[in-house]
Order: C-alpha cells, then sequence, then structure tokens
C-alpha cells in the first residue's frame, strides 16, 4: 500500500493524546452511609468493572475512528508499479508532412490524435505533450484536448536527438525522476540514426511506429530551365516514382493561375522520367506543376517563378575597343566605355562588372573606390598596358590583399590550355579542344597573387588568365595587353565565352524555387537609400525576414519561415519588388521506414508497437492505482457508529 500524502500519517503521533486522557482520567466518589455494605460492596465492584470496560471500548473506537480519518487523508492506494519514485510521462507526436499517408483508418496523424483523447482518459495524470512545433508541458487530457484536435501538420521534421534534448531540458532538476517517453513516429530513414541516439537507462521507452497500408507514391521533384531566347523559354521537370509503375500520369501547367498546358509521362517501379514544356518569355511568370496522387498530397504541387531577365551592367573604363561592345550587346547587356577623365565616380557602386582596360595608372581615388566597390559584390577585370605603372597597380592589389606584380618581361608565348574543371567554364565547351589555333602574346607581367586559380595557361603552365577570390567578388586578371600589336586573343574564339563569363559569374542567379526548412539565401538588386524593411507576402501570411543591406544589394535570408509552401511576394511598404516561390521539402516523399523492431532487441527499457491503443493501454495500466482513501471513510462512519452504540446501550 502506497499513499499519495505520507506526510499526514505524522498526525498519528496526536492519538496518544486521548490515551493520555484515559489514564490519568480521575473520578472522585462520594462517600454515603449505609447500614448493610456487604452487599453494596459487591455491586461497587462490578459497576467499577463495567465502566472501566465501557470507557476502553469507547476509547478503541475513538481511536481507530481518528485513525481512519488520518489515513483517509494521506489517501493510500495500491500500485502495480512496484517503484515508489514518480514517473514523468512525456509524449512527442510526429506531425511531419510523411504523416498525411493513409493506414486502416485514415491519415496516420487523424489516427494518432484520436487514439490519445480516447486512452489518456485519467484526467487527473499530468503528462507533457510535444510535437514538432509546440509543446504542452505538464498538463492534462482535458487541458490539451481542444489542441491535440487542432494538431496540423508542420513542414519541418526534427531529429529524434533533437527531441529527447528537449525532454531533458523539461525535466525537474531538482527531483531526479524516472521517466516514461513516447515516441510516436512513422520513423522514416532520412530522420531515423536510432544508432546515434543514448538511450537513457533509467528511462523507460515506448517506440510506437506508425506505418501506412501503401508504400506507393508519386512526387513532383523539381524543376529547371533547359533553354531560353528572347521569345520563348524550355522548362523541364522531373517526376519520381516510389514503388509504383504508372502509365499516362496526367501532368498541368499553370502560368498566372490559368492552365498553360498538360502533358503525360509514362513511369516505371522506382524510377525517374522528365517533362517538357515550352512556355513565353515574359515578364512575372508564375507557374504551378501539379498532378493527381491521393497518396501524399504536399509533393503533388511544385511552385516556381521565372524571374525577369535584367540587363547587366559593365562599366569599361579606358581607351575605346571594339571587342568589348560587340560582346556586350545591348540586348543582354547595359555596357558603358569610358575614359578615366570622363569617368563618374557615383556610377562605379551600380555595376554588376569593371573593366579597367588597359589604364597606364591607377589614381589612389580609383583604387579606394574600387577596393569599397569590390567589398560590395562587385566583379573588376583587369587588363594592364604596354605602359602600366606597376607600383599604382600594386597599390589597389595590396588593398585588397591579393598579392602583387613581380616584373615586365618581353618574350613570345602561346596560350594552350584551358581549366575544363572550372566552374567559370561549366557548360561552355561540349568536348574538350585539342587542335585549336593558340592565341599568342609578346609581352607580359610576372605576377605573384594569393589564392588564384588558373583560367587560361601560357605553354610553360604559368597564368594567362587567372581568376581571384575576394570575400564577395572576384578579380580576374589578365596577364597581358590585349592590343593587336602585342595579342592576337581578341582575335580567337575563347575571348567571347570569357569575356561572356566575367559579366554573368556573379551576378545574382536567381532560384526558380526555394525549399522551406531549409536556410535560403536571396540576393537582390536594391537602389533604394532609405532602411525600409522588405516582407514576405502571401495572402494573411506577412513576415519580416532576415536581411542586410549594402550599397546595391540585398541579402534576404529564410529559414524557418515561410510554412507554407506558395507564390509570395517580396514588397517594400506597399510595392512589389520581386516574385518567389517557396515548395516543402521532398525527402519524405519516399515511405522508407528504419527497422525499429530489429535494432531494439538489445535494449530492456525500449519497447516497439505498431499500435498506439496498445502502448497508450500498457501506459494506462501502469498508472492506474487502486485507490483506498473511500474505504476508511467507511471504516471511520462505522467507528463513529460503534461509538453511539457503546454510549447509548452498554450500562456502567
Amino acid at each position: 500500500m502506497q499513499f499519495k500524502n505520507p506526510e499526514i500519517l505524522y498526525f498519528l503521533f496526536l492519538l496518544i493524546i486521548p490515551i493520555l486522557i484515559h489514564l490519568f482520567q480521575l473520578q472522585k466518589f462520594e462517600k454515603v452511609a449505609f447500614t448493610n455494605v456487604k452487599l453494596l460492596k459487591e455491586i461497587k465492584q462490578q459497576t467499577r468493572k463495567s465502566s472501566q470496560l465501557k470507557k476502553l471500548l469507547i476509547l478503541l473506537s475513538r481511536l481507530l475512528l481518528f485513525t481512519s480519518l488520518i489515513i483517509a487523508f494521506a489517501q493510500p492506494f495500491f500500485s502495480k508499479e512496484k517503484s515508489h519514485v514518480k514517473k514523468d510521462t512525456f509524449i512527442y507526436v510526429d506531425n511531419s508532412l510523411s504523416m498525411q499517408a493513409k493506414g486502416e483508418n485514415g491519415e496516420l496523424l487523424q489516427k494518432v490524435k484520436t487514439d490519445l483523447i480516447k486512452n489518456l482518459s485519467n484526467k487527473k495524470s499530468n503528462f507533457t505533450l510535444i510535437t514538432n512545433n509546440q509543446i504542452f508541458n505538464n498538463v492534462n487530457i482535458a487541458d490539451v484536448k481542444n489542441s491535440i484536435i487542432n494538431i496540423d501538420y508542420y513542414p519541418i521534421k526534427k531529429e529524434l536527438n533533437t527531441i529527447l534534448l528537449q525532454i531533458q531540458s523539461l525535466q525537474n532538476k531538482k527531483i531526479k525522476n524516472k521517466n516514461n517517453i513516447l515516441l510516436i513516429s512513422d520513423f522514416q530513414n532520412i530522420n531515423t540514426t536510432l544508432n546515434a541516439i543514448n538511450f537513457d537507462s533509467l528511462t523507460t521507452y515506448s517506440l510506437i511506429q506508425t506505418i501506412p497500408n501503401n508504400l506507393q507514391n508519386i512526387v513532383l521533384d523539381s524543376v529547371w530551365i533547359k533553354d531560353q531566347n528572347k521569345d520563348n523559354i524550355q522548362i523541364k521537370a522531373a517526376i519520381k516514382s516510389y514503388q509504383l509503375a504508372i502509365e499516362n500520369l496526367s501532368i498541368s501547367l499553370f502560368i498566372n493561375n490559368k492552365l498553360f498546358g498538360k502533358t503525360t509521362v509514362n513511369l516505371e517501379k522506382n524510377s525517374q522520367a522528365e517533362i517538357e514544356f515550352s512556355i513565353p518569355n515574359t515578364k512575372n511568370i508564375k507557374c504551378k506543376l501539379s498532378l493527381n496522387d491521393n497518396k501524399l498530397l504536399f509533393d503533388n504541387t511544385l511552385y516556381f517563378n521565372i524571374p525577369n531577365k535584367e540587363k547587366i551592367r559593365v562599366l569599361a573604363i579606358g581607351k575605346n575597343s571594339g571587342f568589348l561592345s560587340r560582346i556586350y550587346t545591348r540586348n543582354d547587356f547595359d555596357f558603358i566605355e569610358t575614359s578615366l577623365d570622363n569617368l563618374d565616380y557615383g556610377s562605379i557602386i551600380k555595376q554588376d562588372l569593371i573593366i579597367l582596360n588597359e589604364l597606364n595608372n591607377l589614381p589612389n581615388s580609383l583604387s579606394v573606390t574600387l577596393k569599397n566597390y569590390a567589398l560590395n559584390r562587385g566583379n573588376i577585370v583587369v587588363i594592364p598596358s604596354l605602359e602600366s605603372d606597376i607600383s599604382t597597380y600594386n597599390k589597389l592589389f595590396t588593398d585588397l590583399n591579393l598579392g602583387k606584380i613581380n616584373s615586365f618581361k618581353k618574350e613570345v608565348k602561346a596560350v594552350t590550355t584551358i581549366n575544363y574543371n572550372h566552374s567559370f567554364f561549366k557548360n561552355v565547351f561540349q568536348n574538350q579542344i585539342t587542335n585549336f589555333q593558340y592565341p599568342t602574346v609578346k609581352t607580359y607581367f610576372e605576377t605573384d597573387f594569393k589564392s588564384a586559380t588558373s583560367l587560361l595557361q601560357f605553354e610553360d603552365k604559368s597564368d594567362f588568365i587567372s581568376e581571384i577570390k575576394l570575400k564577395n567578388s572576384k578579380l580576374y586578371w589578365i596577364a597581358s595587353s590585349l592590343k593587336s600589336s602585342n595579342s592576337n586573343f581578341i582575335s580567337s574564339p575563347l575571348v567571347v565565352p570569357v569575356f561572356y563569363n566575367f559579366s554573368i559569374k556573379n551576378t545574382i542567379q536567381k532560384q526558380l524555387f526555394y525549399t522551406i526548412g531549409q536556410k535560403n539565401k536571396i540576393l537582390l538588386k536594391s537602389n533604394n537609400q532609405n532602411n525600409d524593411a522588405v516582407h514576405l507576402v502571401k495572402n494573411d501570411t506577412d513576415f519580416i525576414p532576415l536581411q542586410s543591406k549594402t550599397a546595391n544589394h540585398l541579402k534576404i535570408e529564410t529559414d524557418n519561415y515561410p510554412l507554407k509552401d506558395g507564390l509570395y511576394q517580396i514588397k517594400r511598404k506597399e510595392n512589389i519588388i520581386q516574385h518567389i516561390a517557396y515548395n516543402y521539402n521532398r525527402e519524405e516523399s519516399d515511405l522508407a521506414f528504419y527497422p525499429i523492431d530489429k535494432y531494439i532487441k538489445n535494449y530492456n527499457n525500449i519497447q516497439y508497437f505498431t499500435s498506439l491503443n496498445q502502448a497508450l493501454k500498457q501506459l494506462n495500466d501502469q498508472n492506474k492505482n487502486k485507490n483506498l482513501w473511500q474505504l476508511f471513510i467507511i471504516f471511520a462512519l462505522l467507528f463513529l457508529g460503534l461509538e453511539i452504540i457503546l454510549q447509548k446501550f452498554l450500562k456502567s
């Protein structure tokens, strides 16, 4: 027998008071003269014996009455749990998107919620309920019934280690209690690594794995631009199949909320297929791909946004050279060519690329401006002249901590090597070229740059064009003047891809969509001179993301928000800066589950269930107590009635 309030039992010591009163109770007898005392002596002896018996019986009934009352207030009970240590109960409910899958009685999450409400019947038994986005600490079923009903799917799935750390932080630090921890999840392979979890030997774990009846699923996985021109954009999308083969699966494309087209695809089991659409190249293209699949709903729609193409701003400082204007055409570039004397220093910070085209020297004011420009995500191309003042160039390179130019050399060299493995030349060449007409130079500069990587090399493996990474940008160094009298490089087929890539390799590459729950960095051009924050807006959703501003760029970072997929607007006040698309993570689309039952065989404190009802029944049985306080109240009433009977009917 155990007691909920064992401290009440200390009042049993007070029972000594009626015992002491009984022992020290004195009665004075009055003497009366009588002629024949022999009979009276016998009567007196009988009366004293009966009186003492009555008092003893009354004392005993009172002691039993008070004892029963004290024990009743201590609330005695019988428990199946042998240990007297209190156990706290923590219940984790996985409400991730994969719990949309259907079991025998509908969606897995809905069944879990129903079972919790039905089986946590003890309204006085407290527990802590944890989901991927909520915590209900030390509550009972009456407190959280409505909250359990309203548990919704959450797109960010937590690892089990994170959940157990949360539980550890919620435990009572003053009292080291043993715990019952119920983990209710489908335990997908993507986030279940039980080997890396340190299970507490003093804690009883119940792992309830909810597995759907059907592991088949079709998912719209990704979308990208295959090709585009001024009239059309070719987009491709990937569709994956898990455990399912299907023919003539229909996929619809919506543009600006209107059905644009449909196509069909055949999928083999556990395979991937691609579809293609050709759409007009217009502004503000907001798109949605969709298919019909009732297995999982969250991955049936894929939102994406094709951003408006912005002209790349290129500024060439130096003497006019016809080859640059032929490369940087008006259709794709906002190209300005100016002499050093006519340079507007204020326009430098607005450019995507600065080309120092054979300047004899770099004024200190230009070096300072270029340093600030490079630190604010600006790319620089340096083409030296035959008469370059090395010291002024080295001033800029020293300020940027790049290294230095060592000397000027007169020697004919051929450019023979292309670094095909460098990302600079990605998608430029279909095959590696082994026999092309090598461009040559008559003079060049020897350099000693830090962390420079080669793009093109001379025949002796020294650098002709090199890329030097800065913190937020790149500097491209060309080791020779490109004047026709010194080099034939501008007549080479290499000149166009090289100078074209100079301009696009650090421009803002806008993604078609971003993934909810991942760290996303969005870079925007911004000429806003005020410190007005931008908002992400969709219907009733409106929040301010983490953002930082440089001279002409705005960097936005999102992580745990937004929580709903769809097309959002990036707004400053009431002005729409850009549209942006968010989609749910596709990792949970693969309904592959961890074999929990095989893993836990070596653990005595971990139990595996496939039925939440069974796990909760066992928990309720462990916590079920047989209360006895009502019985002791009955005893108290019986002893009270016994005392009344003794007082009334037992004669002294």
